[in-house]
């Protein structure tokens, strides 16, 4: 093998894969990148097992091959090269030279042979999403995704597809992010696949990039297609929690607060929050809502935002990271809060308005 590529395209497909590659790893090979020389395409491709991405850019191609380098190592070596045009080439027993003006390095690989098979979509199948939607789906529901691999029906965000438009469902089981989009899609029988965690961050990340995306179910992986790029995830097998009645409940106080400024209340009290809980109590009153939090170890604060309310009063602990949150991926000017009394959940939406029905539902905490 040996190609000729621009440094700029070489470091951003290496960038994009370093996400998937893991760092400690007992099988070396997935610590190491596939680079193919094809046509007139490098192609880069990464995996872990579960997770997989290939991308591709522009390289004038001398002679077809392959060869597995460091991921990590390469993408160094990318990044420190001078702006010119960079050669690869394959050198035997799986080692590589890489020239750039008066600069080279000669690094040790593995056969290609080593490598795993990565899936692929079928050709002229699949579903297209707007890639502004998809993304505007993931960055108001893939932070609640939970953190614990041991509940693994939960360590994924449910897509649901269908003819109206695009849902996005994840939940921690202490919180719950439902995001829908309504756009027309060309889709026959209703879609709900879960799509594991570290898919979706990735996904987010390709879909940055511009684009849309085209969806497809291969037997059991689930693969996107996005600006030429291909990434699959194995699907997570599971029962994910029954979302539809969390959403339709409603609290019986309302109010609309500004957006901005109830974020930072919130994070100016919980500075004297307890490190552990994190909790924040608001309190409904005749024209305010109050906010405060407090720690034996650190003192207490409080805050109170004028509104227009005057129902029953009402106080309420949530965790003040789980309101942040929400409140980041708004963006709206205000938001709408719905209570009911201190044991019921929360209901957070930010003002209605256009094709997005967004809601994010809170567990209370004790105080």
């Amino acid at each position: 093998m040996e190609i000729t590529v621009r440094k700029n395209d070489l470091v951003r497909e290496l960038h994009l894969v370093q996400g998937i590659v893991e760092r400690k790893n007992s099988i070396p090979i997935l610590s190491n990148v596939l680079a193919e020389a094809r046509g007139g395409e490098l192609r880069v491709s990464a995996t872990d097992l579960d997770v997989s991405l290939r991308c591709g850019c522009p390289a004038q191609v001398a002679s077809e091959g392959a060869i597995t380098l460091a991921a990590k190592k390469l993408y160094e070596i990318a990044r420190s090269l001078p702006d010119s045009d960079v050669r690869v080439r394959v050198l035997p027993d799986s080692w590589a030279s890489i020239e750039c003006e008066r600069v080279s390095f000669k690094v040790a690989g593995l056969p290609r042979e080593d490598f795993p098979a990565l899936p692929e979509g079928k050709a002229s199948r699949g579903v297209e999403i707007p890639g502004d939607v998809l993304r505007d789906l993931i960055a108001r529901t893939s932070f609640a995704i939970t953190a614990e691999d041991a509940r693994y029906y939960l360590a994924g965000a449910l897509m649901v597809l269908d003819g109206e438009g695009a849902a996005l469902v994840a939940t921690d089981g202490h919180r719950l992010a439902y995001a829908h989009r309504r756009t027309p899609l060309k889709i026959g029988e209703p879609l709900r696949v879960l799509v594991p965690r570290k898919a979706v961050s990735e996904l987010g990340r390709l879909l940055e990039m511009g684009g849309s995306a085209t969806f497809q179910q291969v037997d059991n992986h689930l693969v996107f297609a996005v600006g030429g790029r291909t990434l699959a995830s194995k699907m997570i097998e599971g029962q994910f929690p029954a979302f539809e009645k969390v959403i339709a409940v409603t609290g019986d106080k309302q109010v609309s607060v500004e957006r901005e400024r109830l974020a930072t209340a919130i994070r100016r009290v919980s500075l004297l929050s307890s490190e552990r809980s994190r909790a924040v109590r608001l309190g409904l009153a005749s024209g305010r809502l109050d906010l405060s939090a407090s720690s034996p170890d650190l003192g207490e604060a409080r805050e109170s935002l004028p509104l227009d309310y005057g129902g029953a009063d009402v106080e309420i602990g949530f965790n003040a990271q789980y309101l942040l949150d929400f409140l980041a991926a708004a963006a709206s000017e205000a938001v709408n809060l719905e209570l009911k009394d201190s044991e019921s959940q929360g209901i957070l939406r930010p003002q209605p308005g256009g094709e997005l029905d967004y809601r994010y539902v809170v567990m209370p905490m004790r105080l």
